[in-house]
């Protein structure tokens, strides 16, 4: 595989822990697709399908790139994760730096007892909340360090070396005045593209 080729592999890879992690679906908070042949992780990892004849298409929650594909009609959650690639060595281990944008319209970052989920459901996560209220943000960005920096407990290996970016770590993300999220900044050193991270 190329070079460029790992860093696609790589940035899929974490997209699709992200997505079938429970506690993250339900801060992504997807609704359920009216095509009950596709389940919850296609709806948030987005697509087009035929299916019986019928054409069926999510616009997706998680994005390897930086903006979201088609216009946004409804208020929801999203999460780009994108890498740079900064150093290779005998062509196969590779440095990346990896980038993991979650954000959202602000009338959805306050969770409550009335939203989804709520923030007692959060607080049930082992993330930080009260009981009535909590920050969907924080409570993102809380959950993807967890799953980024404690990989074995998660039954996850082969993303390479994982440690916070020294500098700019967390950044504020504001694509536009309705949007707010963060952008988490990861170093990931020696990854091996010949190594499952048993995340298929």
């Amino acid at each position: 595989m190329s070079n460029l080729g790992i860093l696609a592999e790589y940035k899929n890879k974490i997209m699709r822990l992200l997505a079938s992690d429970e506690k993250y679906r339900k801060l992504l908070s997807p609704n359920e697709s009216e095509c009950e042949d596709l389940d919850i992780v296609d709806v948030i990892l987005g697509g087009e399908w035929i299916i019986n004849g019928k054409k069926w298409t999510e616009q997706g929650h998680l994005f390897d790139h930086d903006f979201v594909d088609d216009a946004v009609t409804d208020k929801k959650v999203f999460t780009f994760v994108d890498a740079n690639i900064t150093n290779i060595t005998n062509n196969m281990f590779v440095d990346f730096t990896l980038f993991i944008i979650p954000f959202t319209d602000k009338d959805l970052i306050r969770l409550s007892p009335y939203s989804s989920p709520t923030a007692q459901e959060v607080k049930e996560m082992n993330l930080f909340a009260s009981n009535t209220y909590a920050n969907r943000i924080d409570a993102m960005c809380e959950r993807i360090d967890t799953l980024m920096m404690n990989q074995e407990s998660n039954g996850l290996s082969g993303i390479g070396e994982v440690t916070p970016m020294y500098r700019n770590f967390m950044t504020t993300y504001r694509p536009n005045n309705q949007y707010y999220g963060k952008c988490l900044q990861y170093q990931i050193k020696n990854y091996n593209a010949g190594v499952s991270c048993g995340i298929n």
